[in-house]
């Protein structure tokens, strides 16, 4: 499964009205830096409803084929669905070590671009929470940058005036990085 197989199932997603969230390694790279990952991690509302609706994304993604989940093994919280193999899968999941409900999360998930079309992430202080739930060796290094992201040492980009000068310019944390004149 490449990324754009990735993109194609956030569209039936979407097109189903699915509730998700991206969380793991690309959430940790919208959020603060990218880093190398075997797989796609969504978080899903665990309400029946939604299982119905994740159902019919994945009949639509896989050509009306049925694989055979129920609405159960899709709310399970002791079950992660795996679709595909790494180094290109996809895992859904409906429950994460840190956080207190899929709903609570989802009120401050961010909507962003997932390649060509919107995707809803987890937000920045449910995936630190999310994070630490998880306690798994691998996320310690994750963790940290994103503690720094959430503290505002992450790298931004602004249009500022240059000091000293009547040209405005482009900086990144206070380094020029070019004029709007050309």
């Amino acid at each position: 499964m490449a990324f754009r197989d990735c993109e194609e199932f956030i569209a039936a997603l979407n097109a189903h009205g699915a509730r998700y969230l991206v969380v793991g390694a690309h959430a940790v790279a919208f959020h603060a830096r990218p880093r190398p990952t075997k797989d796609l991690h969504m978080l899903i509302d665990p309400r029946p409803g939604n299982a119905r609706r994740l159902q019919a994304a994945l009949r639509e993604f896989f050509a009306g084929a049925d694989l055979g989940y129920s609405v159960e093994d899709v709310i399970d919280p002791r079950w992660m669905i795996q679709l595909g193999v790494a180094p290109a899968r996809i895992g859904l999941i409906s429950e994460m070590p840190g956080l207190a409900s899929f709903k609570m999360a989802r009120r401050k998930r961010v909507c962003a671009p997932f390649g060509s079309l919107q995707a809803h992430y987890i937000g920045l202080d449910e995936l630190i929470r999310a994070e630490k739930g998880v306690r798994r060796l691998q996320d310690r290094p994750d963790l940290r940058i994103l503690e720094r992201a959430r503290g505002g040492t992450q790298p931004t980009c602004r249009f500022t005036r240059c000091r000293g000068t009547k040209r405005r310019g482009w900086t990144h944390n206070g380094t020029r990085l070019g004029t709007d004149d050309g």
